[in-house]
């Protein structure tokens, strides 16, 4: 069974546009049971269920094409995951960054799925979010797909590009500024899936940042080394494991993550989910301290993080406790561990 999770970064874009219409998000973001300081980890992942929902119970009255519009108009090539924003740097046609950001996209959500196919002179790019074609929130997500993969596009086709077509599993109509913004576009709601209809010779063409007399470079490419926080053990797809621990990295800055809120993330009782992990040789007492290692041990490479913030970070009431739990592990101070790491460094 999956568990169905997107990166903060894309909810993120929402918070934003919601902030500015004057939604008081930390007290929303409290009272749905998200992670209230997911701003400061756009690399984290929360329930994407979740998500969709508090930014319907959230948006005061805004419709879902208009929101979703804006927060759409946020999403480039340097909002990506840093491992699939490098392997779409690193394509060089329009196409080949289409196909890079499809075997990637399982970082961006996991639920999902981007497919295309040939139609004459077109290739219709389209997305398949598994199991939420009948949720009625689901205009939110389509419009951040949409618009994403147009800012790749037009990292070879040009800055003005437009889609000959664009389609919407949901059957609400799109925003005036949508409609404005894409105005030689066919945009068409109520349909079968979520695409955007590409001429093949737009798919063709030399990205803009790598012809000989390039522009400015995308954002994002100037830094293709940037750290990745991707989940230990996410390869080219989700298992369990994995995802439970992406389930519990952002609650720990707020304490110890109760067993019944994971559960119920999760999708299954508390018992199901202990016996799922018994499965695999695991408890969820385990589960929590190898992700509160985790985060510890990226900070503690950072020198200018004092030991009492990496212990908050990690979810470690107080320094003496954190300390404590990472020797039990690693047989080792945390100040040690790093003074070893700069060595080895």
């Amino acid at each position: 069974m999956s568990i169905p999770l997107v990166r903060a970064q894309h909810l993120i874009h929402f918070i934003a546009v919601l902030r500015d219409i004057g939604v008081p998000v930390e007290r929303e973001l409290e009272r749905s049971r998200l992670p209230v300081s997911i701003e400061q980890t756009p690399g984290d992942y929360v329930s994407f269920p979740r998500a969709l929902e508090w930014v319907w119970r959230s948006n005061r009255d805004v419709a879902i094409m208009d929101l979703g519009f804006i927060a759409g108009c946020g999403m480039s090539i340097g909002a990506l995951d840093p491992d699939t924003r490098r392997a779409v740097i690193a394509a060089p046609t329009g196409l080949a960054r289409i196909a890079a950001v499809a075997d990637h996209i399982h970082r961006e959500n996991s639920a999902q799925k981007i497919s295309t196919r040939r139609e004459g002179g077109y290739v219709r790019v389209a997305f398949e979010i598994c199991g939420f074609q009948t949720n009625p929130f689901v205009g939110f997500a389509e419009w951040l797909n949409i618009q994403g993969i147009i800012a790749i596009i037009r990292s070879a086709a040009g800055a003005a590009w437009c889609p000959a077509e664009i389609t919407f599993i949901s059957r609400v109509q799109p925003s005036d500024a949508a409609l404005e913004a894409y105005g030689s576009t066919r945009i068409l709601t109520g349909q079968p899936s979520c695409s955007l209809l590409v001429a093949q010779i737009d798919l063709a063409r030399t990205c803009i940042d790598r012809q000989a007399h390039p522009q400015p470079q995308l954002e994002g490419a100037d830094d293709p080394t940037t750290p990745t926080r991707t989940p230990s053990g996410l390869g080219e797809a989700w298992d369990f494991v994995t995802a439970l621990r992406a389930i519990i990295r952002p609650y720990l800055p707020q304490g110890y993550p109760n067993l019944s809120l994971v559960a119920e993330i999760a999708g299954m009782s508390e018992r199901t989910l202990q016996r799922r992990l018994a499965q695999c040789g695991l408890t969820y007492s385990r589960i929590v301290e190898e992700v509160r290692f985790d985060i510890a041990s990226d900070l503690l490479a950072d020198p200018s993080r004092n030991i009492i913030d990496i212990a908050h970070a990690a979810g470690y009431g107080n320094a003496p406790h954190f300390s404590r739990a990472f020797r039990r592990l690693t047989g080792m101070s945390p100040r040690d561990y790093r003074r070893a790491g700069r060595v080895s460094a």
